[in-house]
């Protein structure tokens, strides 16, 4: 399939990566996501998806590869992140991140409350109109799906898959390939997997069934995540072991 935008002509059969890290984690500054960037493209990485206006302009700086775009609601509750767009709620924040250079805007489009008060179909036209960049939706349900497929979007993603209300998961819970499965059946725009991918097994398989490209965040990009993940594997016993040791040296070492 061919787009009318060369951003999206690009994604066509590759790895995306997502280089972001939260508010008050140590990695969570413009030049730290830059160099990010800039190590898993040497890894082979074709395009990047990040968040933040700030580290979208200090990457745009460094590399002419395709970047996807986005912001994110911070300081906001559990429920208030449940029950509303969290990812690029604005079309301010749309065209903020369009003028730091961001080639794609990805935006919440599960029909959730925007804070601007906009429709996604409103968002999305705007988008294409003001700005003449391509929409990625990041979505969660087949219903979604089809509702921002209809509203114009260029790209269909399974980014929010597990993370809704609706669609609630816990981090056992892999990707979504039986959405991504769903969404090919009712779109003809280009459908992305994004989402819970920790291994390369399960690149290969979003492929397989059809994915137009794949993007893979915390198992790349994510370090106290992926350490987290290892931390589960030490058995209790060895764990209680381990505390015990870090808890007799951290004596030692004030005294």
């Amino acid at each position: 399939m061919t787009s009318k935008f060369d951003s999206i002509n690009k994604l066509e059969g590759v790895l995306i990566v997502s280089c972001q890290a939260d508010v008050g984690e140590p990695l969570c500054k413009p030049e730290i996501i830059a160099a990010l960037s800039l190590s898993v493209l040497s890894g082979g990485a074709s395009a990047l998806r990040l968040e933040g206006v700030e580290n979208v302009a200090a990457v745009r700086a460094v590399t002419d590869v395709p970047i996807i775009g986005l912001t994110k609601i911070h300081g906001i509750t559990y429920d208030e992140r449940m029950n509303s767009a969290f990812i690029t709620s604005t079309f301010e924040e749309a065209k903020a991140l369009s003028d730091a250079g961001a080639d794609i805007i990805a935006m919440d489009a599960t029909g959730r409350p925007r804070k601007d008060g906009l429709s996604v179909e409103e968002t999305i036209t705007r988008i294409h109109n003001e700005l003449g960049k391509p929409v990625m939706a990041d979505l969660a349900t087949i219903e979604e799906a089809s509702a921002a497929s209809a509203a114009g979007a260029d790209i269909i993603s399974t980014t929010l898959f597990g993370y809704t209300a609706e669609t609630l998961a816990g981090d056992e819970v892999g990707p979504g390939f039986d959405l991504l499965e769903a969404m090919l059946k009712i779109t003809d725009a280009p459908v992305i997997m994004e989402g819970r991918v920790w291994h390369p097994e399960e690149v290969t398989r979003a492929f397989k069934l059809g994915a137009y490209a794949v993007v893979v965040g915390s198992a790349i990009t994510r370090p106290h995540h992926i350490t987290k993940r290892f931390v589960r594997a030490v058995p209790s016993d060895h764990a209680s072991a381990q505390t015990s040791r870090s808890t007799d040296k951290s004596s030692r070492d004030s005294k």
